[in-house]
């Protein structure tokens, strides 16, 4: 599945081993600019802020998550996913 449309469909977002609700979180899929910011969100008192360029090279994992290179691991969650 395509990393923004995983992206536009969560709710949380696991960077390492936190989970934490994201101040911005959106990506088009047909439009986005490789520069855009897709994602926004505070981690230990930190602004983490990735564009769509960062996240379209990050590397699938097997469980459903991805390794942002200079952040680590990155998983995307529903509300659904968390029941």
């Amino acid at each position: 599945m395509n990393i923004l449309r995983l992206l536009n469909r969560s709710d949380y977002i696991q960077v390492n081993n936190q989970f934490v609700v994201p101040d911005f979180l959106y990506a088009s899929e047909d439009y986005a600019d490789d520069d855009d910011v897709a994602l926004q969100a505070q981690v230990d008192g930190q602004l983490l802020e990735l564009t769509v360029g960062e996240l379209e090279e990050a590397d699938p994992l097997p469980d459903g998550g991805f390794w942002v290179d200079g952040v680590g691991y990155l998983r995307f969650l529903s509300r659904e996913s968390l029941h």
